[in-house]
Formats: C-alpha cells, sequence, structure tokens
C-alpha cells in the first residue's frame, strides 16, 4: 500500500491511496496508470470518491471492483452508479461494522451494492472475487 503519486503505474494486489487535498483519477493506457490533480473548488470533497469511480468506470468498466467503506456523507454514490453503468462491481460496508454508515448506506439504499459485507470479510471476498 503505499499514497498513490502522478505517473504511478497500476500494480496488481497493490492498494493506492489518494493524496489529502488531491484528486485520483485511473488510466487505462499504457498498462493502467493514476493521474493526480489539484481539486476544482466547486468540488467539496478533496479526495473525491466520485472522480475517482467515474474513471474507473471509464476506462475500466467491467474490471472494476469498488468497495464502499465507512464515511460520512454520499461521496462516491454518483461514482458508483456510473461505474454499475459501466458493468463494473460495487460492494459496500455493513452498517453494524461501520463508524459512519453515511457512504456505504447512500450505495446501498440506492442498489447499487451488489455485496454488503462486515469490514472483517472484506479482504477475503476481494481475493475470492480476483480468483
Amino acid at each position: 500500500m503505499s499514497e498513490a503519486e502522478h505517473g504511478d503505474k497500476l500494480k496488481p494486489g497493490h492498494v493506492y491511496v489518494a493524496p489529502g487535498g488531491m484528486q485520483l483519477m485511473l488510466d487505462s493506457r499504457n498498462g493502467g496508470s493514476i493521474h493526480i490533480h489539484e481539486s476544482d473548488d466547486r468540488i467539496s470533497y478533496r479526495p473525491s470518491v466520485d472522480i475517482a469511480l467515474a474513471s474507473a468506470a471509464k476506462h475500466f468498466g467491467r474490471k472494476a471492483l469498488a468497495v464502499i467503506l465507512t464515511g460520512m456523507g454520499s461521496d462516491g454514490k454518483e461514482g458508483a452508479q456510473l461505474l454499475k453503468q459501466a458493468g463494473g462491481t460495487v460492494w459496500a460496508q455493513d452498517e453494524a461494522s461501520c463508524v459512519i454508515y453515511g457512504m456505504p448506506m447512500a450505495i446501498a439504499k440506492a442498489g447499487l451494492a451488489a455485496k454488503v459485507l462486515p469490514l472483517d470479510d472484506i479482504g477475503s471476498s476481494i481475493f475470492n472475487e480476483a480468483g
């Protein structure tokens, strides 16, 4: 796991964390890479899950799996909808294991989550999904 940097190449089995105050976008060209850029002042969340998931939908579609974890508000709902429309998969953390159920609840209530899982089951479920 590492904090993402502009131009990082996507590596299987690696987790990238968006830097605070910045936006992270994924690109499928050249084997897959990460683009980091400053946030537009009109965008409330920095980083924004919606922006990251919208880029995943555009570039990876059905190959993408998004897992929405504990968090306040509904950031990620619009991006999750785009990802689902592109054939990707969206999961949400269950209420019982969340500190704040806002973001996963928005996904679940909108009918976007293919699975709603306890935090302790998410890692093994990702592993099983990846085959």
